[in-house]
């Protein structure tokens, strides 16, 4: 059996790379889905969930299962016991299921690279406590232990981008809409000057589409594009909506975003000069 890739910060992340190995073997094996929930007598729905990766809590006995259905040598199984155990791992963001919803924030984590586009508010992974306040007492909660559960909790998530090894490289384009959205001159000062900051690093890039450039090209909803470590990962596209969220995983619809962002890339002021834009904001 290959490698199994499954290195990374992210239990999520592992949890992908043991469903994707699990389909392999089964195709390997010519067998159907139908076949392997009548020989180890299962529900479709708990088949579809292990190799959709759906599963909250990976289940040793069941990869087990499989394992042995599958003709998997015993040393392979154990690496896929391990990875299970590895995958079934609290992530830090489990203890905010109230802020996020679903597991992106769990493959952000895994990411190497994330690509986002904003147009209406600051990517939330370099957004500071103030606007974080502000936009969670927008969104209709007025709690004050509520609202710092969420400044905590989109703290760390930031720290992605600081950690000592390997951290995440992130280019984010940003309307400058979001930025004159902010009316409290105090919070606009701290977020422009936390933006300058972080442009510094080597591992991020931020552009700004300014307003005087007019309308750009591609101008649509919101997106973050992610891209793992390990390169039989296939990259993910996520959209996020008020109804409800969606992951896109397919060549021609990630080809279609990627096409997109370096469209508004090429309208929007290079780091250079968004550097020095976002300079005179706070003059």
């Amino acid at each position: 059996m290959a490698k199994i890739q499954a290195s990374g910060y992210s239990p999520t992340i592992k949890k992908r790379a043991l469903s994707r190995k699990l389909v392999e073997l089964r195709e390997q094996c010519g067998m159907t889905t139908s076949e392997v929930c009548k020989r180890l007598h299962w529900s479709p729905s708990k088949l579809n969930y292990i190799e959709k990766a759906k599963w909250v809590d990976p289940n040793s006995d069941a990869v087990a299962d499989l394992c042995e259905l599958y003709g998997v040598s015993p040393a392979d199984t154990q690496s896929l016991i391990e990875l299970t155990r590895e995958a079934r791992q609290r992530g830090w963001w489990r203890k905010y299921n109230n802020v996020f919803r679903d597991d992106f924030v769990g493959l952000e984590a895994g990411a190497a690279e994330i690509r986002t586009f904003e147009s209406v508010f600051i990517p939330g992974l370099l957004q500071v406590p103030g606007y974080i306040q502000m936009v969670t007492r927008i969104a209709g909660i007025e709690d004050p232990d509520e609202i710092g559960r969420h400044v905590d909790a989109r703290l760390q998530r930031q720290k992605i981008l600081t950690r000592r090894r390997d951290p995440s490289r992130l280019k984010a384009l940003i309307d400058e809409n979001a930025l004159l959205r902010i009316s409290d001159r105090e919070v606009l000062g701290d977020q422009v000057q936390h933006l300058i900051d972080m442009s510094a690093r080597l591992n991020i890039d931020i552009q700004v589409l300014t307003i005087a450039d007019g309308i750009y090209p591609g101008t649509s909803e919101p997106f973050v594009h992610l891209r793992f470590p390990d390169p039989t990962d296939r990259d993910i596209i996520y959209l996020e909506t008020t109804v409800d969220d969606r992951m896109l995983e397919e060549k021609d619809e990630l080809a279609r975003y990627m096409v997109r962002f370096d469209r508004m890339c090429a309208a929007a002021l290079d780091p250079v000069a968004t550097y020095e834009h976002l300079t005179r904001l706070i003059e």
